[in-house]
């Protein structure tokens, strides 16, 4: 039955997260590879999620959230992560695609 949760949530929360997601500012973001290849874990970025001890069970207070989103969260915590692992924009034009007027 855990089993069983645990798959519908993750296809659930799959299902509402588009694969790529396009900000104002001309950042594109591509969830699906990050949720799956990357980082693979969802807590990692999004603080309301948790996840029981033997990982079978997530919960989460407010899906697709990030708390405190932003210029600053996304410079601090996709930059530190990228240069981390030596994959990934880390250099303004790598993101920012279009000029923000």
């Amino acid at each position: 039955m855990k089993t069983l949760t645990l798959t519908l949530l993750l296809i659930a929360s799959t299902a509402f997260a588009s694969d790529i997601i396009e900000f104002k500012n001309g950042m594109t973001f591509n969830h699906k590879l990050h949720q799956t290849e990357k980082v693979g874990k969802c807590y990692v970025c999004h603080d309301n999620v948790s996840v029981s001890e033997d990982t079978k069970v997530v919960k989460t207070t407010d899906p697709g959230k990030i708390k405190g989103f932003g210029k600053e969260w996304a410079h601090k915590y996709c930059k530190d992560c990228h240069d981390l692992f030596g994959e990934g924009p880390v250099e303004c034009n790598d993101c920012h695609h279009k000029k923000v007027k």
